[in-house]
Order: C-alpha cells, then sequence, then structure tokens
C-alpha cells in the first residue's frame, strides 16, 4: 500500500470517528431535551393545579356524578360567608376509587369544596395515626365516631355519614341472596341533608314503630331528614308509650299486629290530637287481620281491610297483572303528586268504620276502577272469596272537623310509596314519592326543607345542555392552542438542532 492511499484511510477513520462522535452528542441533546421537556410539563401541570385547582374540571355527565346540584349550590350559596362547615373523613384519603363506591363520593366532595366559597372544607384524616381527630371532633363521645366514616361538623355539632349507606340496594337480592347490590347513588343528598341539619337544624321529630317484623324503612327515614324530620325508633312492647316530643307516629311494612297496650297508647295520642301514618300491603302479611290496629284507627272512622285488590279493568293493570295496578289519584290530592295515577301492587282495601260522628271527617286518597274486587286468599295461596265489583281505596286520610288540635291519620293498604325497595327501583321524584313528601309536608310543615334526588350509578352519558360557554372557550385553548403550540415549539428546537446533519 502507497503512502497516500494510508494517509486516505487514517482520514477515513478519523472522519468516521468524528462521525460517529458527532452523533453520540445528539442522542444524548435528544435524550436530554426529552427528559427537559417532561419536566417543564410535571412543573407546569403542578403550577396549574395549585393555582386553578378544578376549576378546569367539567362534568358533562348527564347525571352530573361528581358535581353538587343547583338545590345544593344554592343552598350553599344562601349561608352566611363566614359558615364554616367541616367534612372529615376518617381515613386516609382513597386514590385507587374506580369500581368502588369511593368513584362517587370523593371527586363529588371536591365539587362541594370548590363550589361553596370557602364555605365547605373537605378533609382525610386516619384516626389510627391522628387518634385526637375524634375527640377533636367529638368532645363528649356523643356521636360515636369511627374509622372509615364522614363526619360533617358545624357550630360544635355532627352528624355522621357511613358511606356504604349513601347507595340504595337491590333489597329483592339482599333478602334472597345477602348480597348488596347498588342501584342508585344518594351521596350528594345523604352530604346535603346533613348540611341542612346541622345548619338549619331540625325542626321535628317522628318516630317509627319496631319490633313488629316490619321491613327496612331506611329509605323513608331518608325522606323524613330531606325534609328537616328527625326520625328514631321506638320499640313496640306492652308497656308501650309514645314520647312527648312525637310529632308523628309511622307504622309502615308491618307484618304483625300491635298489642292492645299499643292500641290503647295511640288512641289516646289520636285523642290528644296526634300524627299518624300507617302503610301496610297484603304481600306478607296474608293471614294478619290487624285486630288491634283497627281499634286504634276506629277513633278516625277508618279500617284496613284483611282482603286483597283484584283490579279487573285492563286499562288499570301493569302488564295485565290482576294484583299489580295503577290506583287514580282523588281530585283533592292531584295537586300533592305529579301524576294522576300511581303504581301499586298486592294492595289492601282501606274504608270507613261507620261510626256516626259528623266531626270525623274522612276522605279517600288513592282508588281503583270500578271493575275491581277484592278477594281473600287462602293457605294454598289461591283465592278464595270474591266480593262485589266496585271502587275500593288504597289510601284514606282523616281528621276531626271544628275540634282544636285535630288528630290527622294517613293510612295506606300499599307500600308502593313508603318501601326501600319502591324507592330505590323508582327513585326518590317518581310520582309515588313525591305524593309522600307533600303528606310529610303538610303534617309537619318546615321552611328549611332541601331535597335532592337521588342518581343513576354509573351513567356518564354526555350532557349538551351542560356544554357551557366557559368549558368549550377552556376547552378550544388547550386543544388548538396550548397543545399545538407545545408540538411546534418541540419540533423547531428538534429541525434547528438537526438541519446541519
Amino acid at each position: 500500500m502507497s503512502n497516500k492511499e494510508k494517509i486516505a484511510n487514517k482520514k477515513s477513520e478519523g472522519a468516521g470517528k468524528g462521525n460517529s462522535s458527532r452523533f453520540g452528542a445528539f442522542k444524548m441533546y435528544s435524550l436530554f431535551s426529552v427528559v427537559i421537556l417532561i419536566a417543564i410539563a410535571l412543573v407546569f401541570n403542578i403550577f396549574i393545579d395549585s393555582v386553578l385547582g378544578d376549576k378546569l374540571v367539567f362534568d358533562l355527565s348527564s347525571t352530573g356524578q361528581n358535581s353538587i346540584t343547583k338545590v345544593t349550590q344554592d343552598y350553599l350559596d344562601s349561608l352566611p360567608a363566614d359558615t364554616n362547615i367541616r367534612i372529615v373523613g376518617l381515613m386516609e384519603k382513597p386514590t385507587n376509587i374506580k369500581d368502588t363506591m369511593y368513584e362517587y363520593i370523593v371527586p363529588l366532595l371536591d365539587d362541594y369544596a370548590t363550589k361553596s366559597n370557602g364555605k365547605v372544607t373537605v378533609e382525610y384524616i386516619d384516626p389510627d395515626k391522628n387518634p385526637t381527630i375524634i375527640s377533636q371532633l367529638d368532645p363528649e363521645g356523643m356521636y360515636d365516631l369511627t374509622s372509615n366514616v364522614y363526619a360533617v361538623s358545624y357550630a360544635g355539632k355532627v352528624q355522621v355519614v357511613v358511606p356504604m349507606n349513601c347507595f340504595a340496594y337491590d333489597q329483592t337480592y339482599l333478602n334472597n341472596y345477602g348480597s348488596y347490590v347498588p342501584v342508585s347513588n344518594n351521596v350528594e343528598s345523604s352530604f346535603t341533608n346533613a348540611i341542612v341539619n346541622l345548619t338549619s337544624g331540625y325542626t321535628h321529630k317522628a318516630y317509627f314503630v319496631r319490633g313488629l317484623q316490619e321491613e327496612s324503612t331506611l329509605q323513608f327515614a331518608r325522606v323524613l331528614s330531606a325534609l328537616g324530620v328527625e326520625s328514631a325508633d321506638l320499640p313496640a312492647s306492652n308497656d308501650f308509650s309514645i314520647p312527648d316530643d312525637c310529632e308523628l307516629l309511622i307504622l309502615s311494612g308491618i307484618n304483625s299486629d300491635i298489642t292492645s297496650s299499643m292500641s290503647t297508647a295511640i288512641q289516646e295520642y289520636l285523642n290528644n290530637g296526634g300524627k299518624l301514618f300507617v302503610a301496610i300491603d297484603y304481600f306478607s302479611s296474608t293471614t294478619e287481620t290487624f285486630t288491634n290496629l283497627n281499634d286504634a284507627l276506629h277513633v278516625v272512622n277508618l279500617h284496613l281491610d284483611d282482603y286483597l285488590i283484584s283490579e279487573n279493568d285492563p286499562s288499570y293493570q301493569l302488564s295485565g297483572e290482576h294484583l299489580q295496578f295503577n290506583v287514580a289519584v282523588c281530585p283533592d290530592y292531584q295537586s300533592m303528586t305529579s301524576s294522576a295515577y300511581l303504581r301499586t301492587e298486592y294492595s289492601r282495601p282501606v274504608k270507613e268504620y261507620d261510626l256516626p260522628y259528623e266531626y270525623i271527617v274522612t276522605s279517600p286518597i288513592l282508588q281503583t276502577s270500578a271493575s275491581a274486587t277484592s278477594v281473600q286468599v287462602n293457605s294454598d295461596g289461591e283465592f278464595s272469596y270474591f266480593e262485589n265489583a266496585g271502587v275500593y281505596n288504597v289510601g284514606m286520610y282523616s281528621t276531626f272537623q271544628g275540634v282544636s288540635n285535630a288528630p290527622e291519620v294517613y293510612v295506606f293498604g300499599t307500600l308502593d310509596l313508603t318501601s326501600d325497595q319502591y324507592i330505590s327501583a323508582y327513585g326518590s321524584n317518581d310520582a309515588n314519592v313525591v305524593l309522600l313528601r307533600s303528606i310529610i309536608r303538610n303534617l309537619l310543615p318546615s321552611e328549611n326543607s332541601v331535597f335532592v334526588d337521588s342518581k343513576p350509578l354509573s351513567d356518564y352519558s354526555v350532557d349538551n345542555t351542560k356544554v357551557t360557554a366557559k368549558a368549550v372557550t377552556l376547552m378550544t385553548i388547550v386543544l388548538m392552542v396550548i397543545l399545538p403550540l407545545g408540538l411546534i415549539t418541540t419540533g423547531i428546537v428538534v429541525f434547528n438542532k438537526r438541519k446541519n446533519l
């Protein structure tokens, strides 16, 4: 090999080493640029989050799963500016919330804090790590605070919200299989009711009679709470006594009769101007005649029959079923609900007892068609006796006219206004439940009632009416300005660095 060839080879080797070194430098520069870009994006994201928080978060779902409703917003806006409501989750703040009940709770509570103008604060404190938090919230140990609940605190008063109780469950599945299957979301209702009751105070007291094989009344109690009515349990017993602060006595879904001593106590309660609400269907209590309960109802000239109503008018029947049908709302009560007809099933007739006292005034609330009959059911579940066709009352009202401190009594032969199963299935804005709320308002008027309807679960379909100009503007800026500008800037930097390669 000549000297010229050797020199040329050395130059070629040197050039190769130079290019390799140059490519390595640009490779490191590219990697470093990517790292810097990621760091800038993270810092920018943290800065925006700290400054704007949830102001750039929009809930466009049709049911507003993560947003407070206008009802809640209006109530929060009505509170004085110096109001301080503290919501404390007695737990570590849940993080992996997808497909858990906290998926519906944590974001919604953040929305309370964001939209309350400082009136509501939300925090999470684990009592296992900070045991003083319970004594701080409840110095006298009145509220039995424990881990994994929410304490809503205001002016030294506390209401406990249990996450599990923020949902309505399929009662049929629960009764048959012992498993909780949620069917609706009552999170906002639970927290807003707590806030309203703490800031306005309960204005009335109702008692549920317990110990008579009754159905669950959790949903009924929530309706009362939303109307500013505190509810408590009153055990059935031979020495039964109605408390002095009882403004409404409730027997709902009982499956066995009251005792004679209880009947005497209720009669005395009514004669002193008491208010009574009774709802009993025929589905579970096929053999119970409720003799003692009827003795009490006779004071106001009402009687609950031990028959089952069969509706024979096809236009009233639901899906062709004789025992599941619509009932007409009587004219005097149509303004109290949102429909002229309500659903009912397995219903008992309610009728006048026929006491000859003119001061007792009764009126029908819900009625069948003129083609309905009432039947008895034998031990084999077969119809054994048919009464004549005619109009039957499924609900009635009674009071005393021209008497001071008159009693008021509502009696229904159906549970399709009050049962957990019905309210969970059809929601709090169903016409049946609207009638229930109106009745409670009539019995126990309150100016502080705030009612938030339940929400269906996992409904994230977009509601176009929620796409506001503000949301569209911000999304447009992010999608059409900020992101494209970032990509263009990155492209220019990379192009300038690599164009001479």
